[in-house]
């Protein structure tokens, strides 16, 4: 079968113009900020189905859930976006704490006429965004995924616990802190301006941005845990102890808080992959899709029971 030069040009243009429709990378403007966000599924907006929405680890942009976004925007709007100073976000001078970067994406979602209910996708650092926005602002959320999540449930002084158990001794405890705290000064001064102001907020995470992220319990909406068991020895790091053992101690120790915040909830989920490493939507990102299906499912029998009590 032959093609005359009109028709392919004509196909081309019709494929352009549905990537356009969609997935629309751009802009918002936040306080004078321009933001970097990627909007897909737009089409699905008046589905009655949840707006999924994407929150980065640290440091890292909106590409690492292409192929997620990809699959999910068949069914459902999705707004993925890249923090400030982060890819081709500007930067608005501000420490990326949980109130100011909640309160920041909760006005893009709305400015953009994405409305509540949100199904909430967040990875490592980004976890700690997705479990303030659920603190503050419970009503508005459908459900809550953690992707190997930066732990938001160790409290101040629990970073010992794992050495503690592996049976090293305190002196050498405070001499691993003390390198630590060394090396994170020495190189302080050679990152990136993004990475360093992440780092600070990290950093407190555990102390006052604890209260910030737990201010209220969890909703009860499907809530999943996905924990990365894949593991590599560094080869270039000498330590007092077995560093796979350590992985795994540390692990459980994580595992056994986050269940106890699966436990009350009448749609709580954990997900254990060996497959994969911290990079979960990279590893496995069909790992991350079936949760988000299963999130949605789940969703949709909570307001079946709503709107049909027994």
């Amino acid at each position: 079968m032959k093609f005359s030069r009109t028709s392919i040009f004509a196909f081309i243009a019709f494929l352009t113009i549905n990537s356009l429709v969609f997935s629309q990378p751009g802009f918002i403007e936040v306080n004078q900020t321009k933001i970097e966000v990627l909007l897909a599924g737009m089409e699905n907006k008046n589905s009655g189905k949840p707006t999924i929405v994407f929150e980065n680890g640290r440091a890292t942009k909106l590409d690492f859930w292409t192929n997620i976004i990809d699959e999910v925007s068949k069914e459902c709007p999705v707004f993925a976006y890249n923090r400030p100073r982060i890819g081709q976000s500007e930067d608005d001078s501000l420490l990326p704490t949980m109130k100011h970067i909640v309160t920041n994406l909760r006005k893009m979602l709305l400015k953009k006429d994405l409305n509540p209910p949100y199904l909430l996708v967040g990875h490592s650092f980004g976890a700690n965004y997705i479990r303030s926005f659920a603190s503050l602002y419970p009503d508005e959320v459908a459900g809550l995924i953690f992707a190997d999540p930066h732990d938001f449930t160790k409290k101040k002084g629990m970073g010992r616990l794992p050495y503690e158990k592996i049976g090293i001794t305190e002196h050498q405890i405070d001499s691993i802190f003390a390198s630590f705290k060394y090396f994170k000064e020495k190189y302080k001064s050679t990152m990136p301006r993004h990475v360093l102001m992440e780092m600070e907020v990290a950093t407190t995470i555990n102390d006052s941005g604890y209260a910030q992220c737990t201010r209220n319990p969890l909703p009860d909406v499907p809530v999943h845990f996905i924990q990365a068991g894949g593991f590599r020895t560094n080869e270039n790091r000498v330590t007092p102890y077995d560093q796979e053992e350590m992985f795994r101690l540390n692990s459980t120790l994580k595992r056994n808080r986050w269940l106890e915040l699966l436990y009350p909830l009448s749609y709580g989920r954990f997900f254990y992959s060996t497959k994969t490493r911290h990079y979960v939507q990279k590893d496995d990102p069909e790992l991350i899709i079936n949760s988000i299906e299963m999130a949605l499912d789940d969703y949709q029998e909570i307001q079946n029971n709503k709107n049909n009590p027994q």
